[in-house]
């Protein structure tokens, strides 16, 4: 019987993500069919209870996330590994700064303090979790942010693995990443 894994894409980016299609193809490798949706990101329960919705329905057994995805799949109460790319992990910080208001886009002032309650909330539950099950690989030349340090020593992210390249990591990269999680697991 085949795994299910659900990936998130990140902001300004839809169910045909470049980086969601190379998931797809890698996990293919071990035996997943990957669900990669589209999600409204900056409707946060709306997004989330999508997810969940999706979670249940399709007996997900691996998340994986790029980006303001990754946020999301961190703060997921899921009891299942979590592959977590170049995660968005402090998004009220971030997205502002991404957002494209000369093309109309305005950042939600509930957001501001919407996300960081949720992150913490999450933090808070933590001893629940597992938190070897929660796997980060991080660009070494993310070219918009980076929070490595802050999933390994904030957030209690066991498992990082560092790739060459930026945001929008190579599918030779996220590759060897996943090949080297899932050795070790």
């Amino acid at each position: 019987m085949t795994k299910k894994a659900l990936f998130i894409h990140g902001l300004h980016s839809d169910s045909e993500s470049t980086t969601g299609s190379y998931v797809v193809d890698i996990l293919k490798k071990y035996g997943y069919e990957t669900i990669h949706p589209t999600f409204d990101l900056m409707d946060c329960n709306t997004t989330l209870e999508q997810i969940n919705q999706i979670i249940k329905q399709e007996n997900i057994e691996l998340v994986t996330a790029h980006s303001l995805g990754g946020f999301y799949g961190y703060i997921l109460p899921f009891e299942g590994p979590k592959l977590l790319i170049n995660a968005c992990l402090k998004p009220e910080i971030e997205i502002p700064k991404l957002m494209y208001p000369e093309q109309g886009e305005v950042f939600p002032e509930n957001l501001k303090q919407e996300w960081p309650d949720l992150r913490e909330k999450t933090l808070q539950q933590y001893n629940a979790q597992n938190p070897s099950t929660i796997y980060g690989i991080f660009a070494k030349n993310d070219d918009l942010f980076s929070y490595a340090d802050y999933a390994k020593n904030e957030l209690h992210f066991t498992q990082i693995q560092m790739i060459e390249g930026g945001h929008k990591p190579a599918k030779e990269e996220l590759a060897k990443a996943i090949e080297k999680i899932y050795g070790a697991a």
